[in-house]
């Protein structure tokens, strides 16, 4: 079965109205690199999108499954000044722009999974990956990549590690790339924008009303390391709390992997 590609020119116009440039890509290694390599270029604040990737990852370096004109493959690049504490934060930010834009764009409701991962129905919908640079008096360069699964079929993910679904397979309604990437975009760049590092009580709210696993049982993996325990929320700087035998423990999303338990 064919897809219709990406409308580019329309998608671009309205990347435009956010005041960002925007580049579009039959397929490319990553629009998370091409983001980062553009900006050192132009200095501009920008948007990659492409109809396949080739070397597309997701947290810790796990291969993200990326066939041509099936999917998005997209990245946000702003610049903003947050201070490191809260960058953590920007992933959960993400994720709750675009639980609003899948909402918006097709009619699905999602959960979501700390940090980054956006879920159905248990199974893996969509991920994000954010890289930075530093740039200059306390700014960063965030790239703020996501992928999202929307026509897949249930063959082409049955064999993959962590359960996954697709977009078309759950919508009420017939899914359009374009709407739904359209809807991603801006709600990412101005929810970021929106994030206030001295007010993150907002955000870390909202995503617990979203959070799949919330007060469940779960298991932290940490290199050998597999802690078990009650998930207990976010602290104010992103951080996993752990409700454990021993009290009351935290974990930076790049220390650890969340699962339930084995």
């Amino acid at each position: 079965m064919s897809f219709a590609p990406i409308d580019a020119e329309r998608v671009g116009a309205r990347v435009e109205r956010l005041g960002l440039d925007w580049h579009y890509r039959d397929a490319t290694g990553s629009t998370n690199a091409d983001a980062l390599r553009l900006h050192a270029e132009t200095l501009r604040e920008l948007v990659v999108f492409a109809e396949a990737q080739s070397a597309g990852r997701g947290r810790r370096g796990r291969e993200w499954l990326s066939p041509p004109g099936r999917n998005l493959y997209c990245t946000v690049g702003l610049a903003r000044e947050i201070p490191a504490p809260a960058q953590g934060l920007l992933s959960l930010v993400t994720a709750l722009a675009l639980r609003a834009a899948l909402k918006d764009g097709a009619g699905v409701d999602i959960d979501l999974k700390w940090p980054n991962d956006l879920l159905h129905d248990g199974r893996k919908i969509g991920g994000i990956l954010i890289e930075s640079r530093a740039l200059d008096a306390g700014r960063f360069l965030f790239a703020i990549g996501f992928g999202i699964n929307v026509h897949m079929r249930d063959d082409e993910l049955a064999g993959l590690e962590i359960p996954a679904t697709s977009v078309a397979a759950i919508a009420p309604r017939p899914v359009e790339r374009d709407a739904i990437l359209l809807a991603a975009i801006e709600a990412v760049a101005v929810a970021v924008r929106e994030f206030d590092p001295a007010n993150t009580a907002r955000w870390i709210a909202e995503f617990e009303q979203g959070d799949a696993y919330r007060g469940r049982e779960i298991e932290i993996v940490s290199g050998d390391e597999r802690i078990r325990g009650i998930y207990d929320g976010v602290d104010p700087d992103g951080r996993l709390r752990l409700l454990t035998d021993g009290g009351m423990a935290r974990f930076a999303a790049a220390e650890i992997s969340l699962r339930p338990p084995q």
